[in-house]
């Protein structure tokens, strides 16, 4: 179980902070994944989770555990904006929940 947690938190080190690379702008088929590629605001407010995810491990936060919140974050809180704005605030409250990890 240590080697999974250690694994995970190496490839979350390595990934790149911005995160739009990570979202095939044209393979966006979900309502988010549209809005994310169309709002340079939101693309913006992606970068600074990524940004903010990787602190978090890197002050000690479990991986494995950041992972799930984050799957969760995602299909139950960013998920389920339907514009930009709601989108908008879903990420600054994650970030600011990273950020105190």
């Amino acid at each position: 179980m240590k080697r999974i947690g250690l694994l995970i938190t190496v490839l979350v080190l390595a990934l790149p902070v911005v995160a739009p690379a990570a979202l095939d702008c044209s393979r966006a088929k979900t309502n988010a994944e549209k809005l994310l590629c169309s709002n340079p605001r939101l693309a913006e407010a992606d970068e600074r989770l990524a940004f903010a995810f990787r602190g978090a491990v890197r002050r000690g936060a479990d991986p494995e555990q950041l992972m799930q919140t984050q799957r969760a974050w995602i299909r139950d809180v960013r998920d389920v904006c339907n514009e930009a704005e709601c989108m908008l605030r879903a990420y600054e409250v994650r970030i600011s929940d990273l950020d105190n990890r």
